[in-house]
């Protein structure tokens, strides 16, 4: 790669505060964790996890905090990995992008980018035929990213020109192929498991099929 390219992920504060945030956080709520155990086992409308709040409180000593501070600290680091591992990261220069994600990584060449833009905070790139070549969230300024692809001479749009183009999906749609419907009853499975990674890979199937696809409130929408 040149010299001359633009990263996006997480700035250096942003760093410093997911590193600090969730341990910290953890460390809190860890010490703290007996003493409110013990006063939601007395709660009548949390059930569900009685079994282990009264395990929590039935602890004595000062050496319960501690343990559970560092079960909390423990959990705040892991918390803050998972940030890193699910954030995207895109690497732009004037020839291509490159799209990290979890131990995915989709290289696109700039020739093949007809238009970048952000749906919400979904970061949408269109191929040639102005069907989409990549959609995935992200948690950047739009300004950050909007400047950065305009440095490097990528077309860029405000607003999504086919927005009213999609069609919400329904099993055995007569409009798709008998593939691109399997492909859409998987993913619908996937995101009501809330499997991210799942929903993602068969996003990729249909995008090469020439699908876009996006969801809102669990449904699936496709143009």
């Amino acid at each position: 790669m040149n010299n001359n390219h633009t990263i996006l992920n997480f700035s250096k504060t942003d760093k410093v505060i997911l590193w600090l945030g969730f341990p910290i956080i953890g460390l809190v709520l860890g010490w703290f964790l007996p003493s409110i155990s013990k006063w939601a086992s007395t709660l009548p409308w949390v059930p569900f996890f009685q079994g282990p709040l009264n395990l929590i409180a039935s602890f004595n000593g000062a050496w319960v905090g501690f343990i559970t501070m560092a079960l909390g600290l423990i959990v705040g680091i892991a918390l803050t990995l998972l940030s890193f591992h699910e954030s995207l990261e895109m690497i732009i220069d004037d020839e291509k992008v490159i799209l990290k994600l979890r131990d995915d990584e989709t290289l696109l060449n700039k020739e093949d980018i007809s238009l970048v833009l952000l749906d919400g905070k979904q970061l949408v790139l269109l191929g040639n035929d102005k069907k989409e070549i990549f959609r995935y969230k992200q948690e950047l300024n739009r300004n950050a990213i909007s400047a950065a692809f305009i440095k490097h001479n990528y077309f860029w749009n405000d607003i999504d020109p086919f927005k009213e183009d999609f069609k919400k999906w329904v099993v055995d749609c007569p409009d798709l192929s008998p593939a691109a419907n399997a492909l859409l009853k998987a993913r619908k499975i996937a995101i009501e498991k809330g499997e991210d990674e799942e929903v993602f890979q068969l996003a990729k199937e249909l995008w090469k099929l020439r699908i876009s696809v996006k969801e809102k409130d669990k449904s699936q929408f496709y143009r």
